[in-house]
């Protein structure tokens, strides 16, 4: 008994530091943006680019830079490309939300002057290391239409900015999308069919014997091990990460495809009920595992869906994730063993 109320007095005096150390990081953080807001002036409103709705259709270019990156969106006669992938097509409705998002947005504060408190506002320079996301837009003679470094948000319609002709920071309302982010931009999320419309896949992994799984039906829960039919799954639904794998992948860059790739280091192909087939071609490059990808129909139903994922893949190639390339290669050891008695019909 008399352990136990020691314990819990040592267990409520840590709560009590504990208690008190977050609240004290709560009252510094909020402290260093209060002293990052002490010269606000609240006489400042208006939108922050004024007849930007004029301005958008002449825009040609756009840079981002952050801390760790920098890519440029270029307009070109078949749409918004991004040069550094490929020219790989920017996706239209992420460029539409940044034309919304620019034109929402007003003045509501101006803040501090002093370069010291920008970065407690997430407003440091990225291009010498800082937090924020510089933001610039030109038309095609290279004039600035736009200029931000994008900071902090406080909730959902309000953040932080600094303009380009201003070396002071504003809390502005409205919100702008994840701009930082490349593959946003570039939709690298477009591979996603339903994992129950796979039927067939053929494995080749880097190491081991390639290997072909099925099943009947999209009803049917289980893949079977088709081939080779020395071997037997180690349970009923071992193989079946490694079939669907494939079907829902978001790549994690992109480029355009070299003709001397040389030869592949695996293999991922998939066919479904309906006739959709598709093959992953995976090479490694710089410690990144990089796939080609090409699409095919089987079946007159599928085509239209071939033709757009084909639009999406030919000529270029795709960075994926570790996780992911272990998923879609894995060796036939990890989902079966070798029967001991050859499997017959």
């Amino acid at each position: 008994m008399i352990r136990y109320r020691l314990f819990g007095r040592r267990a409520r005096r840590a709560f009590i530091v504990a208690l008190s150390g977050f609240v004290l990081l709560v009252l510094g953080s909020a402290a260093l943006v209060s002293d990052a807001l002490r010269d606000a002036r609240r006489d400042v409103s208006g939108p922050v680019l004024p007849g930007w709705s004029d301005m958008a259709g002449r825009a040609a270019g756009i840079e981002i830079i952050t801390s760790d990156t920098l890519f440029r969106m270029e307009r070109t006669e078949n749409g918004w490309t991004m040069p550094s992938r490929g020219n790989y097509p920017v996706r239209a409705e992420h460029l539409a939300e940044l034309d919304a998002g620019l034109s929402s947005l007003s003045y509501t504060a101006a803040l501090t002057q002093d370069p010291a408190r920008f970065d407690r506002l997430g407003l440091d320079d990225p291009a010498l290391g800082g937090s924020g996301t510089s933001l610039v837009i030109t038309d095609a003679d290279g004039n600035r239409l736009a200029s931000l470094i994008v900071g902090d948000t406080r909730g959902d319609d309000r953040l932080y900015i600094r303009t380009g002709r201003q070396e002071r920071a504003f809390a502005v309302e409205g919100s702008l999308p994840d701009i930082a982010d490349p593959g946003r931009w570039l939709g690298l999320d477009f591979f996603n069919l339903e994992p129950s419309r796979i039927a067939r896949a053929y494995i080749v992994p880097e190491s081991g014997p390639a290997y072909i799984l099925e099943r009947e039906s999209p009803a049917t829960r289980n893949f079977d091990l088709a081939s080779p039919r020395t071997w037997q799954l180690i349970t009923a639904g071992a193989a079946n990460g490694v079939a669907n794998a494939g079907a829902r992948v978001r790549f994690r860059d992109v480029g355009e495809a070299d003709d001397d790739a040389g030869a592949p280091i695996a293999l991922h192909r998939a066919s479904t009920f309906d006739g959709l087939v598709y093959e992953y071609r995976f090479f490694r490059d710089e410690g990144a595992i990089r796939a080609q990808i090409s699409v095919e129909a089987s079946n007159h139903d599928v085509m239209d869906e071939a033709s757009t994922l084909r639009r999406h893949v030919e000529g270029f190639w795709f960075v994926v994730s570790g996780d992911a390339y272990e998923r879609m290669t894995r060796t036939l050891e990890q989902t079966a063993t070798r029967s001991v008695t050859p499997v017959t019909e």
